[in-house]
């Protein structure tokens, strides 16, 4: 089943995200009970290989970025390929492939709105970085309650797909930790996690720029060595604007670029691009129904092609 396809029966089977909670389940608890009942020999790092193995670490959360992003699109040529390796990434990210699907989906369909479960809306890059998942349940959860409000007992089966969801972090986690063994999970397994959070949470926050009269301007981002080098490693992921325009790029860099270039400026939040732009001063200019009227609309037809 494609991402599309995915996402289609989300909309459509008010069940069926708690039964592919359910399937994952089962699927890490065996693999589990196998390492457990199974003796494996895992690697005891030296002191010396610990800084190699860091680099290492943060270049493959970089790739993996990549992957996973472009699985959700289905931008792998092979069908079959695109789920092994997405679902790969997505267990190694510990939230799974078919969520990261249902996000990304809803990013793009309500980019900068309000149910967009990536919008950094009235947070500083500090508070969006701190707990991106939250926002992204929390956006998820309103607009699946919307679509399947008029289901029976709806509330119940999303309490329970709820608890099985973070069951499964914990088991995906778990799994990790048997496999590589400790010193793998802490010098290289958890490096990538947070690379990974870290400059999607990034990607997010500095490519949608906000302006005062409450528009935002999705851009590429290139203009310093952070960014060459980070986009070397991301396949192009802050060419955030080539991707908005052509979602079936692998490597948005390679399309004709039109660079974001800041104002002059020093300091570290001006080289990361942090300046001027989202934190508290969007919650004062306009409220959430002043800024997102449009998400109203585009949940209504979500809602007539479901019924068709």
């Amino acid at each position: 089943m494609g991402p599309q396809s995915l996402f289609i029966q989300i909309r459509k089977n008010p069940w069926f995200l708690l039964q592919e909670y359910l399937r994952e389940t089962l699927i890490f608890t065996s693999l589990i009970a196998l390492l457990l009942l199974l003796p494996v020999d895992r690697p005891t790092l030296v002191n010396w290989a610990i800084p190699g193995l860091l680099i290492c670490a943060i270049m493959y959360g970089c790739a993996l970025s990549s992957f996973l992003h472009n699985t959700s699109h289905g931008n792998i040529p092979n069908k079959l390929l695109n789920r092994i390796i997405g679902e790969w990434c997505g267990a190694w990210v510990s939230y799974g492939y078919t969520n990261f699907v249902m996000i990304h989906m809803l990013h793009h369909q309500f980019s900068d709105e309000e149910l967009d479960p990536v919008n950094p809306k009235g947070m500083n890059f500090l508070l969006f970085l701190s707990a991106p998942m939250r926002y992204m349940i929390k956006t998820t959860k309103q607009y699946l309650f919307m679509v399947h409000q008029a289901v029976p007992h709806y509330a119940q089966i999303m309490q329970a797909q709820t608890a099985v969801f973070h069951m499964n972090l914990i088991l995906r986690v778990s799994f990790w930790y048997l496999l590589l063994g400790q010193d793998l999970f802490v010098w290289f397994y958890l490096p990538t996690l947070l690379t990974n959070f870290a400059i999607y949470a990034h990607i997010n926050y500095v490519c949608h720029r906000d302006h005062a009269d409450g528009s935002v301007e999705v851009v590429n981002l290139n203009h310093n060595l952070y960014y060459k080098l980070a986009n070397l490693l991301t396949f192009g992921g802050y060419f955030h604007k080539n991707h908005h325009q052509k979602l079936s790029s692998f490597n948005p860099s390679l399309m004709n670029n039109d660079i974001w270039e800041p104002t002059p400026g020093t300091g570290v939040a001006h080289y990361f691009s942090l300046n001027d732009i989202w934190g508290e001063r969007r919650k004062e200019r306009l409220t959430l129904s002043q800024l997102y009227p449009k998400a109203a609309q585009r949940l209504q037809a979500h809602m007539s092609d479901i019924l068709r």
